[in-house]
């Protein structure tokens, strides 16, 4: 699962709020029930909700018991019937956030929430593996070096048959991707083929604590450019970006590339960071925030400067048709206050602010609660940033020299063009397909 919507804010507060999640969830069970029975076709016999339960009661016990000892299909084992009123619950969460409209207020039940957070926090208990999905079978995509399933020998091809000995065709939910996530320390049984002439073997590995760099650096071969890659804001973001750019300063970079290309977004806090580290604050905010549902009421939201001053280098920057929300934002400030060239494909349009409200249970629900607005108060939902260099939209290549979004960021700093302004005294130049 990737977080492709979560610029979401951390509260400052604990955010257990169990009896909220039991409020809606009943809630969305009344509302489902009320629905059926609307329309539900017809009819076979009624029976008065006074003699269902007692009149002390409230309607949503009443429509809780009614389904629970009524319903012709209900299971009758304990355990089946836990199963079938989560079922129903979950059911009844996403009928009543889909009529929102709005793909980034969303319920995430406790596995989600728990890959979601992960991803934000860096690091994550798992054996360090990826799996895909493909002609019916599970197999290994990748391994991860130095990590738990690679002591273990397990190799990409593997193919999976048996996750703590259940066969992956019982297991709901998506497989691609996925890393067998767990607490550290707990204990996953694997039953694999490694080649179609062997015969099964049942391999155990112990989860540890998998990390994920949420920033990566490079010299761009043949320059003295160092391209830095964020591939979302989160917890580690900013303390990778320092590294990184203490490490362009001793190798003598003249020039940088921030690459948020395919950056999802992130913390909203890990944005204002970024942004310190390339502008001082006293330039003005980060962003404006409007909680209000019409315009007019922006709150500016502040830069924020680490310990060493930002540094003023010329300065690229790369996004594409999955750049969204948190590093819209980046990208649109860079260019409003003249700091940087925005060079790619027109970005996704996510400019909603999202609050995670997390459940006793593990699960998550996400409410959208704001936009956002560059500091020239440009909008970013629904009309993303449009590059200064508008490039095709292409993958490119896997090899820096070969991809084209690098290239046409190699041209513009060789011809001493890092900033929207530079633009207009230059003449214009044929940018790589």
């Amino acid at each position: 699962m990737t977080i492709d919507d979560t610029e979401s804010q951390r509260e400052d507060t604990p955010r257990s709020i169990s009896p909220m999640h039991m409020y809606v969830r009943m809630t969305a069970l009344f509302l489902l029930v009320l629905v059926i029975g609307v329309a539900g076709g017809v009819v076979i016999g009624r029976d008065s909700a006074s003699n269902a339960a007692d009149s002390n009661v409230s309607d949503v016990d009443v429509v809780t018991s009614v389904l629970m000892n009524n319903y012709y299909y209900r299971p009758t084992d304990n355990a089946d019937q836990q199963v079938f009123a989560s079922a129903l619950e979950q059911q009844a969460i996403n009928g009543m956030l889909s009529s929102l409209n709005d793909d980034y207020t969303r319920y995430l039940p406790p596995d989600d929430a728990q890959v979601a957070a992960s991803e934000l926090e860096g690091e994550y208990g798992g054996i360090g593996v990826t799996l895909q999905e493909a002609g019916g079978l599970v197999s290994v995509a990748r391994v991860t070096p130095d990590s738990p399933a690679a002591a273990a020998g397990i190799a990409p091809g593997d193919v999976i048959e048996r996750i703590d000995n259940r066969p992956v065709s019982s297991i709901d939910g998506e497989l691609t991707g996925i890393d067998l996530l767990g607490p550290v320390g707990s204990i996953v049984e694997l039953t694999i083929v490694q080649n179609v002439n062997s015969a099964p073997i049942t391999i155990s590995v112990e989860r540890q604590a998998i990390v994920v760099h949420q920033t990566t650096w490079e010299m761009i071969p043949g320059t003295t450019y160092t391209r830095i890659a964020v591939s979302i804001f989160g917890d580690r973001t900013v303390l990778e970006l320092d590294e990184a750019l203490a490490v362009a300063r001793e190798n003598g970079t003249t020039g940088i590339v921030l690459d948020l290309r395919g950056n999802g977004g992130g913390w909203v806090k890990s944005a204002q960071e970024t942004l310190g580290r390339f502008l001082e604050e006293s330039v003005g905010p980060a962003m404006y925030e409007d909680t209000t549902p019409g315009r007019g009421d922006e709150v500016a939201i502040p830069i924020i400067n680490g310990e060493t001053s930002p540094t003023d280098l010329p300065m690229i920057v790369l996004v594409d048709g999955n750049t969204a929300s948190a590093a819209e934002i980046v990208a649109g400030s860079l260019r409003d206050y003249d700091r940087a060239l925005v060079i790619g494909v027109q970005t996704v349009g996510k400019g909603s602010v999202q609050r995670i409200f997390d459940f006793s249970d593990g699960a998550s629900l996400r409410v959208t609660v704001a936009e956002w607005f560059t500091p020239s108060k440009g909008r970013i939902q629904d009309e993303g940033v449009q590059p200064d260099v508008l490039l095709a939209a292409t993958d490119g290549s896997s090899a820096l020299d070969g991809d084209p979004f690098i290239a046409a960021a190699v041209s513009h700093l060789d011809r001493g063009a890092s900033k929207p302004t530079d633009l207009a005294s230059l003449p214009p130049v044929a940018t790589p397909d």
